[in-house]
């Protein structure tokens, strides 16, 4: 398995992967149209000089490399809301008192806000449930570090995570139906497409503009606010251990929590290394590393394992070589895999 752009040609492969994400995944929309858009920029974003940086897409996919086959994908979007606003909801405090009945009250509210405007923003993750095993999930998310590393110019101070909230698999959420339905008038499924594939304009002209008390919501909607959905809870975990953190910030729809890092502070970029190639040798038997090239366009990534040498230069096997299309002389950039 590697790690590479997305290509013009894996259209087909992507879409298949957007019908098998299901409701709720709103970067990787399940429209032909809106996904060959998607993937049109982003092959433009790795055909243009990495030093120019804006509103680009970076589309990433898994692909098997014993059948070719396009197994998952990842993305990162450069700076979120410089075409279309970004919304979240903060959750915040509020704190009343009356000294004339003597009561002390502390209410929670949810405050629209477009606080993460300019934030770079790791998304589209997506692996076929088949492959989830040996940490290819894993491998899939963490690639992004390490091409944030190469290349820090290109990406924000911050860097968020939008996690997808509860819903089930009919796309009923508990958050989107307490709040956004009443003033949407849709059903959830249909609104996250809408955002999906036509933008969020429809948020600004709509959504209540108001803070909102927490307190007065259905149970079932607060117990979900800042929860990921089930199969996103080791994705979670797997972020935060990367520097990742919540700080009070949901999704507008289902409620799920929105992390937050700072680049520099992420262990992909701060403790990934880059060594350079001195031997390539089937009979490595080391731990594995995740492992990059440092090239743009042709950017790989794969879970490998690799020795140092004497001099303190890697050590690599053929077959990762192949993978990442280096040779003896060029560089790679390595991570632990169980960083």
């Amino acid at each position: 398995m590697f790690i590479r752009p997305v290509t013009l040609d894996d259209h087909e492969a992507v879409l298949s992967l957007a019908k098998a994400a299901g409701i709720g995944m709103t970067s990787l929309p399940a429209n032909a149209e809106v996904l060959k858009e998607k993937i049109e920029k982003a092959t433009k974003t790795f055909a243009k000089d990495p030093s120019i940086a804006g509103n680009e897409m970076y589309l990433f996919v898994m692909e098997n490399a014993a059948t070719h086959e396009v197994v998952g994908t990842c993305g990162i979007k450069a700076h979120v809301g410089l075409n279309q606003p970004f919304y979240s909801y903060k959750v915040t405090t509020i704190t009343q008192q009356s000294r004339e009945l003597d009561i002390f009250s502390k209410h929670t509210l949810l405050q629209v806000t477009n606080d993460l405007t300019g934030a770079s923003e790791i998304s589209s993750l997506f692996l076929l449930p088949e492959y989830r095993r040996d940490r290819l999930g894993r491998l899939l998310s963490l690639c992004r570090f390490l091409f944030i590393a190469a290349y820090p110019d290109c990406f924000a101070d911050q860097v968020i995570s939008e996690m997808r909230g509860v819903n089930d698999l009919s796309g009923n959420s508990p958050f989107y139906n307490s709040i956004a339905k009443h003033f949407f008038e849709i059903e959830f499924a249909k609104a996250d497409y809408i955002n999906a594939t036509q933008g969020n304009q429809f948020i600004n002209d709509l959504m209540p503009k108001y803070p909102i008390y927490v307190s007065l919501l259905p149970h079932e909607a607060q117990q979900v606010i800042g929860q990921p959905h089930p199969n996103s809870v080791a994705a979670r975990a797997m972020l935060e251990k990367q520097g990742f953190r919540w700080n009070g910030y949901i999704d507008i729809f289902d409620g799920g929590p929105t992390l937050q890092a700072d680049k520099q502070l992420l262990k992909g970029v701060s403790e990934s290394r880059i060594l350079r190639i001195a031997e390539i040798n089937d009979a490595i038997q080391s731990e594995k590393y995740i492992l990059s090239n440092d090239r743009f366009a042709e950017f790989r990534c794969c879970a490998g394992r690799m020795e140092l040498t004497d001099n303190g230069e890697a050590k690599i096997s053929s077959r990762t070589a192949s993978y990442l299309n280096v040779s003896v002389n060029d560089s790679i950039r390595f991570m632990p895999h169980t960083s």
